[in-house]
């Protein structure tokens, strides 16, 4: 644990450039202890700077995110840069589907509200891409973030917010950490009142504790992961039906991984209600 003051909401770039407006923008200061990631934070909000891709991607949201297990139903944003066909460069956009290109799993996530930016695809690969479809945005880190970050919190609260760095026109070759920095410092003002209208909707939606979760922990054994996942998933559960989350199998349930199981496939059977 880095603080007793647990932050509820999370930003997570790739590159150190990426973070330097955020870091100015809310006051954070670089953790000094030794740990796998650089993290900046404040009371309310922790920066990880992951690296690039996807296996570093979600190796620094897990990692975080076990730092502070008793965040609940947290802010969790993924904010840098990406390409598009014909997009200008330095404006800004949001994903409304996030797929991975090699896996094809496919991320809706929830934009609630109005005021957003542009909406579209983000497409996520290993590599970068050189060639553009019209109409998409492309990264390498989208997919692994909201893959990880469903694991802790709910869809309407989990975003990725992407600068235009390249396109038809202007190449990735053209990019360096300098600009980067300053199309992100650009839009600051655009991304300071999404942070804080989705800081808003988790205060509207978060209970303190979900109900069910003392007596679940109780009646079977959970690894410190496991519970982490438990109170994310009981508590997206509660955002989604507004009800305690109760399974008529408990008598089939023979461990905790069970119960993880069960729930996971009842929350995502609710989501397509959405």
């Amino acid at each position: 644990m880095i603080s007793q003051l647990t932050p509820q909401l999370f930003i997570f770039v790739a590159l150190e450039c990426e973070a330097k407006p955020m870091i100015r923008l809310f006051g954070l200061k670089k953790q000094q202890a030794a740990h796998a990631f650089a993290i900046y934070k404040n009371n309310e909000i922790a920066l990880t700077v992951t690296g690039v891709g996807k296996v570093a991607m979600a190796g620094g949201v897990a990692y975080t995110l076990a730092l502070y297990p008793d965040a609940q139903l947290p802010v969790m944003l993924n904010i840098g840069v990406a390409g598009h066909k014909s997009k200008q460069i330095g404006s800004l956009m949001v994903a409304s589907k996030i797929v991975d290109v090699e896996t094809e799993a496919a991320f809706y996530p929830q934009l609630i509200g109005n005021n957003w930016p542009d909406a579209c695809t983000i497409k996520t690969s290993s590599i970068p891409a050189t060639e553009y479809n019209e109409g998409c945005l492309y990264d390498m880190e989208a997919a692994a973030f909201y893959e990880m970050a469903a694991r802790f919190s709910s869809g309407e609260l989990i975003h990725c917010i992407k600068v235009i760095s390249d396109n038809d026109v202007a190449s990735l070759e053209k990019i360096n950490a300098k600009l980067v920095t300053e199309w992100i410092d650009s839009q600051i003002s655009c991304i300071e009142p999404i942070v804080l209208r989705l800081s808003k909707l988790r205060q509207l939606t978060s209970p303190i504790e979900p109900e069910g979760y003392s007596v679940l922990l109780k009646k079977w054994h959970f690894t410190v992961s496991g519970e982490i996942r438990l109170k994310a998933l009981l508590l997206r559960w509660y955002v989604l039906t507004g009800e305690s989350w109760i399974s008529f199998d408990d008598e089939n349930f023979r461990s905790g991984k069970d119960v993880l199981r069960q729930l996971t496939e009842d929350v995502e059977a609710q989501s397509i209600y959405l």
